[in-house]
């Protein structure tokens, strides 16, 4: 290359320097304006994370990239690592709680997986939180002094433990569960707690980083001013909280859960069946195949005890279980008799029930994928 041109190359880069620098620059820009933003919210008692506020961010920049000419999925990926950095950023100085008072919790379970994860937020927050496991004697006055006692144990527990722990509480106190099933425990929490009672639904496993972005589903009991109090400050961890009544939200989950699991169970273990070694199917692989596999790998990873009991303790779940096969076998038919027509009405009634999520299905799709792909 000759020297004129290495000169030019020379000068490109320090233009590329100068505008990093610059880069750098609006973006501390920004985190100040974010400072700004969390001494108001600090004020107004406003949640931390605003999930409308976000999406449209995320719609503007898309806008913008489309008026300069610039890809979407990158302007993209720059924003989420923006957005991260603001929440983490207003996080940190929050004050410890809706009122600025810390409260006292017992964690029943609290050396498992998700007790340690309720722990170690709520502790960053200043609140007070003593753990009880399995085996160890239940104190009156530990429950008593607790303003609110989550119970974090096993689906075949929860009933026998927060019927022990019921009549022990405050009337001013909360008792609220964490289990995937909520109609029978929360008659349990009906029949035996003296104070507020609620029964809870993580919708996310402990592997999480935080509470943003994250469903928590409220079947609300017997609610009061301690119920609200931990809405809101559940809701400044960021949480998504939705309402729903026991047998609602029991119903939702045979899909959610009991279909969702019992499909990629299904798939996994045909899988591994087929006798193909699975580092050999990866030479192969779709992008779908890959994000298929990475779910499977992911649910196979974890409790069995777990998801045995989501699997068998719902009470609506052998229905959907039973319309999971029965499509099966009825797609596998058409298969195997090459009945094309057959094929096509199920195809087209399908695409008929998505057709409104289509879009987004689209969207949200084509950006997992080229994640999961860019790590393969």
């Amino acid at each position: 290359m000759s020297e004129p041109q290495n000169l030019d190359l020379n000068g490109l880069r320090a233009q590329l320097d100068d505008i990093d620098r610059e880069l750098v620059g609006v973006f501390a820009r920004r985190l100040e304006i974010v400072a700004q933003i969390r001494q108001a919210k600090r004020k107004s008692g406003t949640h931390v994370f605003d999930r409308s506020r976000e999406q449209q961010v995320l719609k503007n920049v898309d806008s913008h990239a489309d008026d300069l000419g610039v890809s979407r999925q990158a302007v993209q990926l720059l924003y989420q690592a923006v957005l991260e950095s603001s929440h983490a950023a207003q996080g940190e100085a929050l004050p410890n709680s809706v009122s600025g008072t810390s409260r006292h919790f017992l964690i029943v379970g609290g050396r498992g997986r998700m007790g340690q994860l309720y722990h170690r937020l709520l502790t960053s927050r200043g609140h007070r939180v003593e753990v009880l496991e399995k085996g160890e004697p239940v104190v009156a006055e530990t429950v008593t002094r607790a303003d609110i006692v989550l119970v974090a144990v096993p689906m075949n527990e929860a009933n026998s433990v927060c019927a022990a722990l019921g009549p022990l509480l405050r009337a001013d106190a909360l008792l609220c569960d964490i289990n995937s099933l909520k109609t029978e425990i929360c008659q349990t929490l009906s029949t035996t707690c003296t104070g507020e009672a609620l029964g809870t639904h993580p919708m996310f496993g402990p592997s999480v980083g935080s509470f943003r972005r994250q469903k928590i589903i409220f079947c609300p009991v017997r609610p009061g001013p301690m119920t609200t109090w931990f809405r809101e400050e559940l809701g400044h961890l960021g949480a998504d909280i939705v309402e729903a009544e026991p047998e609602t939200h029991d119903g939702m989950m045979a899909i959610v859960q009991v279909l969702t699991h019992f499909g990629i169970m299904v798939m996994g273990r045909a899988v591994s069946r087929c006798g193909i070694d699975l580092r050999e199917t990866m030479k192969f692989m779709s992008p779908i195949y890959r994000l298929e596999v990475a779910m499977i790998g992911r649910l196979f990873s974890q409790d069995p005890d777990l998801y045995q009991e989501i699997m068998m303790a719902n009470p609506n779940g052998k229905s959907f279980r039973d319309i999971f096969v029965d499509t099966a076998q009825s797609l596998a038919g058409a298969i195997d008799r090459e009945d094309r027509a057959s094929f096509q009405r199920g195809f087209a009634e399908a695409a008929a029930y998505f057709s409104d999520f289509s879009g987004e299905a689209m969207a949200l799709s084509d950006h997992i994928i080229e994640t999961v792909m860019s790590r393969a």
